[in-house]
């Protein structure tokens, strides 16, 4: 995936201006022979961002028909310059990334995108073209580089292809070497060579076989990008334009991987004939026949996406900064203008407002190499100060780019140039002030912190102000605001530490158990214990241990431990198998339950399943209540516990969450819902129990009292049974988050709607994300890289 390169630097040949704009760099994107019909990214005197397409002279009626008047779905006409040399049109920018930038989905042999979010993309597709037909335009660049994704309705932008066919052109277009053809008169179709940026396999046959392109034409290519975009498949395959002009004619199209119905109206839309196919808008109506809703919020992009869009925002950012250095740190255009910020100053001819509130080195994406060590971004001072470009750019570099979690620093930048600074969005933490959110974008990210050693591991550990996580055998301690390392504690091993109240965490070290500082780290207090082995959980002022009984046989005990008294209340024996295991403990009124789980790895064969062994202990006492075991439940983390009303057991077994009484051992409910043999582990929280599963995805929200299924959300990705990760809750209870392979969903609660998707840009994916909830934060992490989100 490409979404954060901006195709070349300029060339030699291509021009530094196009009016008001200087020119920074190719925008990606089809391109005939630059510079020609070229794209770029401007930027005018007052710092806004543009699309400049360089036009030929086949382009002119076009484009001044857009100018005269926009189309949904074609960015705004900024501006326009015709008969000059170069001809060029500015658009307005939007943070996008192109189909061909996105390619095929991770780990699938599909397309780029789940088959009903390419139907939806083409419906609104066909919607923009049906109105440039309407004023005679074709298109002529309808393949994966000519359709650019935004997180609202999909763009097209390539102006420089449009053509009014029965026009013809003012004069000679020298650009693509061909005038009219003789014979052609007014109101008749005027051939024109191909601006030939499309590929051969979204050539229509009578295109492919030098015919000028059409309204017909342009249908004809948005078929095959529906089919394309849906499957990664061709219809005729791929090769010269004459051979597949030839199959287009005689051949029937490959569709087997589009449903019956849906198959039907893309074989008509790829025809033979341009007279047998439907219009643009008679497609848009078959492909979305309630019509397109204007008021309906865009789905979120699948993660990939929006880290993509991310990295285009960075690269921007970084074109920006190197502009200014080039040009003296400042713009001198905007300053001799009157343009320069609003603080009386230029860009950066104010060193010391600019270097009290800005990082001096930004950290930047995948473009730069990695640190020898975990490396977090820069903090901006909490001191409010007049917000200069330099500093905008630096605030997009720590926040959303910086973050590559989403692109609202960029559109906050948009609103601070284009109004008064004074009552814009602050550029602190990237430019997330009011005003910067987008329906179906994720907040703009506080911090980045990057491991190249990739051994961190994030902890749901937290006070207000501190987070933890580990690297190797080492556990860190980092500011909660600006990610940056605050302490270190070595040689805790592999065992993770509990949180307990008072900004403290109980550690199991090699001497005994370990009171710390959230703080600073410091150990408050040690209590030797050779036969410790960890920490299980903590509640109050109690916390309960695994120790070994030092017996030959290597048995364990669970122990209860008073913090304020420094003393064990109790210890018993642990039944058979619930030895040094991975075990999960949850501690209730009265009871407290520890419940035996196998690491997912171990089940590879989807199919497998397990007997859950889960026991109750009295809280007061230590005295087994019971012991039992669960069969035929799936591998991996199958159950969950909700301590209120007496306990209840929640697993997964058979298809189906079942519920149980821990007291009575009694079944309660089975659900509706049925979920697939693999499975995140399920999660309680809010009196809800969630549910997730593999295949396409479905969270499903359950009523704990009944099994009814109160919500269902689906995710556009379809996940194997490696690609599940876990799911946590905002402290405020209003968002469920989901961790996948490729992805962080964020769902709201109660509603179940979807708000947000968000991959990690320049991050392998190996397995999926780790996530922590602490007030007011989400924390991110793979084992490359942590990132911190403000959360509700």
């Amino acid at each position: 995936m490409g979404g954060g390169r901006l195709g070349e630097g300029l060339r030699p040949e291509d021009p530094r201006s196009a009016g008001p704009y200087r020119l920074l760099a190719r925008w990606p994107g089809p391109r005939p022979v630059p510079p020609r019909g070229g794209m770029y990214v401007g930027r005018d005197r007052d710092h806004g961002h543009a699309v400049v397409c360089l036009l030929p002279a086949a382009a002119y009626e076009a484009a001044e028909a857009l100018h005269r008047g926009p189309v949904p779905g074609v960015p705004h006409v900024l501006d326009l310059r015709t008969g000059t040399e170069p001809s060029w049109v500015a658009l307005a920018h939007t943070p996008a990334v192109s189909l061909s930038d996105v390619g095929r989905r991770p780990g699938t042999e599909s397309g780029a995108l789940p088959l009903e979010q390419s139907v939806r993309l083409a419906a609104e597709i066909a919607g923009t073209l049906a109105a440039l037909h309407a004023r005679g335009i074709s298109y002529g660049a309808v393949a994966p580089d000519g359709v650019w994704l935004t997180t609202g309705r999909p763009l097209l932008m390539a102006l420089h292809s449009c053509r009014m066919p029965t026009t013809p052109p003012r004069e000679p277009d020298r650009g693509e070497g061909q005038g009219p053809r003789p014979g052609a008169g007014p109101g008749q179709p005027v051939p024109h060579s191909r601006v030939s940026t499309v590929p051969a396999a979204f050539m229509a046959p009578e295109v492919a076989a030098g015919r000028p392109s059409s309204t017909a034409a342009d249908v004809y290519s948005l078929a095959v990008l529906l089919l394309h975009t849906a499957s990664g498949r061709l219809p005729f395959g791929d090769g010269p334009p004459p051979v597949l002009a030839y199959r287009a004619l005689h051949d029937r199209p490959e569709l087997a991987d589009l449903p019956g119905a849906l198959g039907e109206v893309v074989a008509a839309a790829l025809a033979a004939s341009p007279a047998d196919r439907p219009t643009a808008a008679e497609l848009c109506q078959t492909l979305a026949p309630g019509g397109q809703d204007s008021e309906r919020t865009p789905d979120p992009l699948p993660g990939r996406v929006i880290a993509a869009l991310a990295a285009r925002t960075q690269a921007i950012a970084d074109l920006e900064i190197a502009d200014a250095d080039a040009n003296g740190g400042g713009d001198g255009d905007a300053n001799r203008g009157g343009g320069g910020d609003n603080d009386g100053h230029g860009d950066d001819r104010a060193p010391a407002d600019a270097d009290a509130h800005e990082p001096p080195h930004p950290v930047t994406l995948a473009a730069t190499p990695p640190s020898p060590g975990p490396v977090p971004a820069p903090a901006t001072s909490d001191v409010p100060a007049p917000p200069t470009r330099r500093r905008v750019l630096s605030g997009l570099l720590t926040g959303a780019a910086g973050a590559a979690l989403g692109v609202s620093g960029t559109l906050a930048w948009s609103a601070l140039t284009r109004a008064d600074s004074r009552t814009g969005p602050s550029a602190a933490g990237g430019g997330s002030g009011t005003g910067s959110r987008v329906p179906g974008m994720p907040p703009a990210a506080l911090w980045r912190l990057d491991d190249p050693t990739a051994r961190t591991r994030l902890l749901p550990v937290s006070s207000a102000d501190h987070c933890l996580m580990t690297r190797g055998d080492v556990l860190y301690g980092h500011d909660l605001r600006t990610g940056k390392e605050a302490w270190q504690l070595p040689a805790v091993g592999s065992t993770p530490p509990v949180q307990v109240p008072g900004d403290r965490f109980l550690t199991a070290t090699r001497e005994g158990l370990s009171l710390c500082s959230m703080r600073d780290g410091r150990t408050q207090w040690l209590q030797r214990d050779e036969q410790l082995a960890k920490v299980l959980a903590a509640d109050g002022a109690s916390a309960w241990l695994l120790t070994a009984d030092g017996s030959p046989t290597g048995g364990y005990l669970l122990a209860a431990f008073d913090l304020d008294h420094r003393k064990e209340l109790w210890r018993t024996p642990l039944p058979s198998g619930f030895g040094n295991a991975q075990l999960a403990t949850t501690v209730g009124p009265e009871t407290v339950f520890v419940e035996v789980q196998v690491p997912r790895q171990m089940f590879r064969d989807v199919t497998a399943v397990r007997t859950l062994a889960i026991a109750g202990f009295e809280r007061s006492s230590g005295r087994m209540l019971w012991n039992r075991s669960f069969p035929d439940v799936h591998g991996g983390p199958a159950s969950v516990v909700d301590p209120a009303g007496g306990g209840r057991l929640f697993l997964l077994s058979g298809g189906r969450a079942h519920a149980y009484d821990l007291k009575t051992g009694t079944r309660l409910w089975e659900s509706q819902a049925l979920v697939a043999g693999t499975n995140a582990p399920p999660f309680f929280s809010g009196h809800t129990l969630y549910l997730a599963d593999d295949g396409t995805g479905p969270i499903v929200a359950v009523d704990p009292d009944t099994g009814r299924t109160l919500w269902e959300q689906t995710l556009t990705e379809n996940l194997e049974w490696n690609m599940l990760g876990s799911m946590t809750a905002s402290a405020s209870g209003r968002t469920l988050y989901l961790a996948t392979l490729h992805q962080v969903t964020a769902t709201g609660i109660p509603s179940g709607k979807r708000l947000w998707q968000t991959g990690l840009a320049g991050v392998e994916a190996r397995e999926p994300f780790q996530l922590a909830a602490v007030p007011g934060t989400l924390l991110v992490a793979r084992p490359s890289a942590v990132v911190a989100l403000p959360a509700d």
